[in-house]
């Protein structure tokens, strides 16, 4: 789980998930309580949002001991390509399989400003607005934005925000320019929550090691296991 408010709304998404038993909330600062806890439970998934990248690395580090798969919402700056690779090697001899999602707003200043950058016949600038609501902003598109825009010559950013919006905004600028606001419960912990468990149909199709959200399909709402692999 999570600290504050990310870790109360992942325990509740998951809670009123009909296809999934939360067995397990615990704070993150121990990894070690974790590890006990995960195995105590025979907990098949662990849903993880730690502070930092060291407390991600303990706690990754607990959950593979543990013998459970994980979904881990990394905090930037994110791990090294020696760390990333550490830990899926770690995974992949253990037998467990990681899913890695890069950034806090994974969801809304990444991955659906590359869905919607796909209704665009040219994206000359993408720009993504969030309101103000914790200081962790990121500074950068995300993974998924920037891999799909790799080679162009868009510009995708994550400009300041001067005063809090009761919304999040995406302007997509090309041929083909879209204005788009998003606004809902979704937006206290920007998708977080719904985003890490509905990774979960993903996460159990892929072999063991470390995945990267960004390198597989985009997860989806689902009800049942069978559902979330179509």
């Amino acid at each position: 789980m999570g600290e504050s408010e990310t870790g109360r709304g992942i325990a509740a998404c998951a809670a009123r998930h009909s296809a999934l038993e939360l067995v397990a909330a615990v704070s993150p600062r121990e990894a070690s309580v974790i590890g006990r806890t995960l195995a105590q439970a025979r907990a098949d998934v662990a849903l993880l949002a730690p502070a930092s990248r060291d407390a991600a690395s303990a706690l990754v580090t607990a959950v593979v001991a543990a013998g459970a798969d994980a979904v881990l919402l990394l905090p930037a700056p994110g791990w090294s390509d020696d760390e990333l690779a550490r830990h899926s090697a770690a995974a992949a001899a253990a037998g467990t399989t990681l899913l890695l999602i890069e950034s806090e707003h994974a969801f809304v200043a990444d991955m659906l400003p590359a869905v919607l950058a796909m209704a665009c016949v040219t994206v000359d600038r993408v720009d993504v607005r969030l309101p103000a609501v914790d200081s962790r902003l990121p500074d950068r598109a995300g993974a998924k934005l920037s891999g799909l825009l790799r080679g162009e010559t868009a510009e995708a950013r994550v400009p300041p925000t001067e005063r809090e919006l009761p919304c999040a905004r995406i302007s997509i600028v090309g041929e083909g320019n879209i204005e788009f606001a998003m606004e809902g419960e979704a937006i206290r912990d920007g998708g977080r929550a719904a985003l890490m468990v509905n990774s979960i149909p993903t996460l159990l199709r892929a072999a063991p090691g470390l995945h990267r959200l960004m390198e597989l399909p985009l997860p989806h709402a689902w009800t049942t296991l069978a559902e979330g692999a179509a």
